[in-house]
């Protein structure tokens, strides 16, 4: 096999590492590596498939579409609809199955902040532009043979989590892609030098390459890209990277405000957000940011704000009591665009500077700018003073009021129509069923890592999840249950240190409001009070929901103060909590990503052995062919050259150094030096000398004798006098890969010609 065979495999290899080293950065978008043990596959048999087909010399071109169909293969494989024949063979339900995936991954954009958890949409999403990454990277540096544009989707996938993150991207994933890139550029330049011969050491002066000139610059300029295009979205004005607003908050952010809260909540360094000083009320309840109205199957979402130009103060009947506060606030850092932390029912606002305006229908203080470090202001507000004897007594809302057809607009589900029923049954008042509901709750368990999305019925099922959670199925069923309500977005009570509280992104919560006719919007907690630092307590309703411990995962392994005082008893779950029609958890989850990490794992194995293989084979082959018993002259000196070959790369892979300049006399004596070979073994490397000397220098070769055993001695020498991590480096990654030499016939035939017959001995003139 030549040089110019075995470079179309080589650079197979290469472009197919590079692009998983690219794909890197794609982690930072996710909790787990799912997503990546799907796109190892797909490039996996991708880059199986490319060796393949170039391995019997197809055209140039047919490799491409294999490789397309290979990954095709392994995306129906992996993201199954049924539709497939034989689980592997698309079929035209799998590419509905498809699209359906994409529309889901685009709607799960819109919905959640990074990183997210094992969502197929999105893994399908990855796994599809990592396949198409590869096939294009082939494509240019194989096929077209331009590595330098293969930088450019390489660079694409880079810029996927520095646009979508709001956190700083790692610089480690980068310096990996990069060190891919200049992989691929330094394979192909090697190749292609290769294609020219020899290089004869230092003799002679050396000319500066027009080909190694323009690899440097196209190294240099694609490193230069890879650094600066990132930047633009920082550059461009009115581009925010760390906005929280959602569709239809202020700012109008790519992704959901419960989707950036979750984030912020979940991810990062615990980071001080707001501190409050100046408080007269000794138990204030939470610091309100934003509001969520609009309820659909894919959760709570924001509306657009409305503008009052004034604080209309709250809608109390005359018969309630209050009491007015007020509290100094400061922004320290983190803050969304545009929305400004309040108590509930401010009254007054000062010092915030101008632009900033009041929602009337939500409570909420939005503007169009940020809210920046160091802004400080006072609120002044009121508390009510209600009793659940007060809220007993309060009318129903009337369902066809217009007022309330937002908030109580709700998806028609019959599992949580069904619940709802249940749980008011025989309860008389809109307080009593809004009680029942909230005690529902009580033997649910809190854990953070689980996903943002509402999925009311993953969490009915699992019981499982955190205050987004509660929040949003809690006012879902109020709503069934014919009560308004909304999802609040704001600040548990923090951590108190003598007159300042300070809140994290730790102490970030949401909670429901619900509304009762003379009361107005009154804040309920269904968040177990045990998992929250800073949860407080109405007097209208005992606490928030009776708890249960969380568990060690609840804690998510970071420290913070949104799941510090787990309790050690929980509550008695309420006989409409073994709720007889919900479905059976599922297991279809644990299992996949089980025989995803064992496939991984498998693939993972293989990789690291595929050096190993190839440089086996590689010594088979010529271990048979220095043995053959071709008869003639061409075929004596191929064999001698077969193991000269072979001594030469066993050298490199147990770190003898290797002079491309020496003759193989030379090669010889500092083998047996530096290699510290025995007696015995120095007489077979002495007759590869001879061998090869022959093969090179002399009219006829020698006859060859079985050269394996010669070779065999070496080996066996070599490595007993190696260091254990240079015996496992020459059988796992052998240097001799990685180091390409032309075959020393080839050697021989461009830089010497064989001897004129009037040359030898037998031909000489006599002497005078």
């Amino acid at each position: 096999m030549t040089t110019h065979d075995r470079a179309p495999r080589r650079l197979t290899l290469v472009a197919a590492g590079s692009t998983l080293l690219a794909a890197l950065p794609v982690g930072t978008l996710f909790d787990h590596a799912t997503w990546a043990l799907h796109a190892a596959l797909v490039v996996a048999a991708m880059c199986a498939t490319g060796l393949l087909v170039r391995s019997v010399r197809a055209p140039s071109w047919a490799p491409t579409p294999a490789m397309a169909l290979a990954g095709l293969l392994v995306l129906t494989w992996s993201f199954r609809s049924g539709h497939e024949y034989a689980g592997v063979i698309p079929a035209p339900g799998t590419f509905a199955h498809f699209r359906d995936l994409l529309r889901t991954a685009a709607a799960d954009l819109a919905r959640f902040a990074p990183p997210v958890t094992d969502r197929e949409g999105l893994m399908f999403l990855a796994a599809l532009g990592v396949a198409a990454v590869a096939l294009l990277v082939d494509l240019l540096a194989v096929v077209q043979r331009r590595p330098a544009l293969a930088g450019l989707p390489m660079l694409a996938v880079y810029a996927v989590p520095v646009t979508a993150s709001s956190a700083s991207t790692s610089w480690l994933p980068f310096v990996l892609g990069a060190a891919g890139f200049l992989w691929l550029l330094g394979t192909d330049s090697l190749d292609r030098v290769d294609g020219f011969g020899r290089r004869l050491g230092s003799a002679g002066p050396r000319t500066p390459s027009p080909l190694a000139a323009a690899g440097r610059r196209l190294g240099a300029a694609g490193v230069g890209l890879a650094v600066l295009v990132p930047l633009v979205p920082f550059a461009l004005p009115g581009i925010g990277l760390d906005r929280l607003g959602g569709a239809g908050a202020p700012g109008g952010g790519e992704v959901s405000m419960v989707a950036a809260f979750a984030a912020r909540l979940r991810q990062g360094p615990t980071t001080d957000m707001v501190r409050v000083t100046g408080a007269t009320d000794p138990d204030p309840y939470y610091l309100r940011l934003g509001v969520l109205e609009q309820l659909t199957r894919q959760g709570f979402t924001a509306r657009p704000p409305g503008d009052t130009g004034r604080l209309t103060g709250p809608d109390w009947g005359a018969s309630v009591r209050s009491t007015a506060y007020r509290a100094d606030i400061e922004i320290v850092s983190g803050l969304g665009d545009g929305l400004l932390p309040v108590y509930a029912w401010p009254t007054s606002i000062t010092g915030a500077g101008a632009g900033w305006r009041f929602d009337g229908r939500t409570g909420v203080v939005h503007a169009e700018r940020r809210a920046a470090p160091g802004l400080r202001y006072t609120v002044g507000y009121v508390r009510p003073d209600v009793t659940p004897g007060d809220l007993r007594g309060a009318a129903p809302v009337d369902p066809g009021d217009p007022a309330f057809k937002d908030t109580l607009a709700v998806p028609d589900d019959p599992a949580v129509r069904s619940i709802v029923e249940r749980l008011v049954q025989g309860r008389a008042t809109p307080y009593d069923r809004l009680d029942a509901i909230h005690a529902f709750f009580a033997p649910f368990t809190y854990d953070t890592r689980v996903d943002a999305d509402l999925d009311l019925a993953g969490f009915l099922r699992t019981r499982r999840g955190f205050c987004v959670q509660y929040a949003a199925a809690f006012g879902w069923l109020l709503r069934a249950a014919g009560i308004p309500s909304r999802v609040v977005i704001g600040f548990a009570r923090g951590t108190r240190s003598g007159g300042t509280t300070t809140m994290t992104n730790r102490d970030l919560h949401a909670w429901t409001e619900a509304y009762f006719p003379g009361f107005g919007w009154l804040p309920f907690d269904a968040t177990p009070a045990g998992a929250i630092a800073g949860s407080a307590s109405t007097a209208y309703l005992p606490g928030p929901a009776a708890t249960a411990a969380p568990t060690a995962a609840a804690t998510d392994g970071r420290p913070g103060g949104s799941v510090a005082r787990p309790t050690t008893s929980a509550a008695p779950a309420p006989t409409a909590a073994a709720e007889p029609s919900a479905p059976a958890p599922d297991a279809s989850g644990p299992a996949t990503a089980v025989v995803l990490w064992v496939l991984g794992g498998a693939i993972a194995v293989l990789l690291l052995l595929v050096p190993a293989a190839l440089r086996g084979r590689v010594r088979r082959a010529r271990l048979a062919r220095a043995s053959a018993a071709t008869p003639g002259e061409e075929a004596a000196r191929a064999r001698a050259h077969h193991a000269w070959d072979e001594l030469i790369d066993t050298m490199l892979d147990y770190r003898v150094p290797v002079h491309d300049g020496e003759s193989p006399r030379a090669t010889v004596a500092r083998l047996v030096v530096d290699g510290r070979l025995r007696v015995e073994t120095r007489a077979g490397v002495r007759l590869l000398n001879e061998v090869e000397e022959h093969a090179r220098y002399a009219r006829r070769p020698l006859p060859t004798p079985e050269l394996r055993a010669a070779l065999g001695a070496v080996r066996a020498d070599l490595a007993g006098h190696a260091t254990a991590a240079t015996r496992v480096r020459a059988v796992l990654l052998p240097p001799s890969l990685l180091r390409r030499r032309p075959p020393a016939g080839a050697a021989t035939a461009r830089s010497l010609p064989r001897t004129p017959p009037h040359a030898t001995s037998r031909h000489r003139p006599p002497p005078r």
